[in-house]
Parts: C-alpha cells; sequence; structure tokens
C-alpha cells in the first residue's frame, strides 16, 4: 500500500519508497502499479486512473504528487510547466559542497546510454541548463546534510551536480559514492513540494525522511 500523505480533489501526495520506479515497467512493482491497484474499487470493470505528474529516481524516496483524474492532471502539468511548484529535498554526502550555502550551476547531457547525465560548466551540445540552491543543515560523524532546491528539474540533475562538484550522495554508486545506504537506495528524499490544486488552493506536503535515513532525523 502506497502511503498517502494528503488528498484533494482528483490528486494525491504519497511518500514514495526508495527501491522502486514511478511509472509502470512491464510487471515490475512500481508506484504508478501499486496505485491504480489501491485505487480500482473492488468489482469495478475499469482499473483506477493513475496521472505521472512528475517523477522521482528509483533509489529516491519522499513527496510525489499524483492525478486520480485526467483534468486534474492537465492542471497540474500546467503549474509544473510553469514552474509554480516548488521542491525542497535532503541529501546527504561524505564530503562537503563548496561552501555552507550558495548555488550550482551546471549544463547537462545524457550519456550515449541515456543511463546517467554528466554535467558541465559551458554550454554543451543538446545540454540543458540545472541550477539549483542548497545550504548546510548539519555535518555530523564524517557525514554532511544539506537541503537542496532546484530551481530547474533535469534528468538525475541533484545526484550529477553534486557529484561534478566532488560530492556525490551517499549511496549513490552510479555517481561515485561508495558509502553503501541498502540496495537500490541513495540517500535522497523529496522532503517537501508546493504547489496550486487545480481550485486554486497554494498546498505545501511534508514527507518525514526514512527510517534509514544516515543521520538522525531533525526535529523541525
Amino acid at each position: 500500500m502506497l502511503d498517502i500523505l494528503r488528498e484533494g480533489p482528483g490528486w494525491a501526495v504519497i511518500n514514495k519508497p526508495a527501491g522502486i520506479a514511478t511509472e509502470r515497467h512491464f510487471q515490475y512493482d512500481t508506484v504508478e502499479a501499486r496505485a491504480q491497484l489501491q485505487w480500482t474499487r473492488e468489482g469495478a470493470k475499469k482499473a483506477g486512473y493513475v496521472g505521472i505528474v512528475h517523477r522521482l529516481d528509483r533509489p529516491v524516496s519522499g513527496a510525489l504528487l499524483l492525478a486520480r483524474k485526467k483534468a486534474t492532471l492537465v492542471k497540474l502539468n500546467e503549474a509544473f510547466a510553469a514552474r509554480r511548484t516548488r521542491k525542497v529535498y535532503r541529501a546527504v554526502t561524505d564530503k562537503p559542497l563548496p561552501a555552507a550555502e550558495g548555488e550550482l550551476v551546471h549544463y547537462l547531457g545524457r550519456t550515449p546510454d541515456r543511463k546517467k547525465a554528466f554535467a558541465s560548466t559551458r554550454p554543451v551540445p543538446g545540454g540543458q541548463e540545472a541550477r539549483l540552491s542548497y545550504r548546510l543543515l548539519r555535518e555530523a560523524g564524517g557525514l554532511y546534510e544539506y537541503e537542496l532546491r532546484p530551481v530547474t528539474g533535469r534528468f538525475h540533475q541533484l545526484r550529477v551536480q553534486l557529484a561534478t562538484v566532488g560530492a556525490p550522495i551517499v549511496g549513490d554508486l552510479a555517481y561515485g559514492n561508495m558509502r553503501p545506504v541498502r540496495d537500490n537506495v541513495i540517500a535522497l528524499h523529496a522532503y517537501s513540494l508546493a504547489f496550486p490544486d487545480p481550485q486554486g488552493e497554494e498546498v505545501e506536503v511534508i514527507a518525514p525522511v526514512p527510517e534509514y535515513w544516515p543521520l538522525p532525523q531533525l526535529s523541525d
């Protein structure tokens, strides 16, 4: 069962578990497959509708918005496209970022197999600008916990930008970190999500960090 943090007319925000993909893929366990099963009424001839508004990578946990109606999906997609949303992440690294707080700006491209991203400080052919701000929340036991606020939403953006400046996220073997968390899990969590719902109300939802987080949970 999905952990539903908040629901509204035609939408739901869940606390996505790390280790599963967002979108349905064959018969694999995914958020979309779980939601469809959970939202299909017993005896119904038609499966419950699940609209993917945005995505979180398979090893990432946290707040994920789903649409339960097609008309709602359209409106939410418009809000995301217009950048009328706000996402805040938490990440743990075992190397510090360049300063206690700052901004990272890169140009991102994709590797030939399309499975990973790479970042450059200069424009690259076919690349997209990626921008995020960060601040250090705490340091303990050789680990650093950061708050990340992406301005753009690119493929693997947070993961590759932090790795490019020498601080790959804990558990992210794909981008050079060798300290394990759990299988198919990295220490990156979508902590809060703010968005305008289709009725115009500003919604903000916070997703508690998972119990396996490398540092004890902060009290907010």
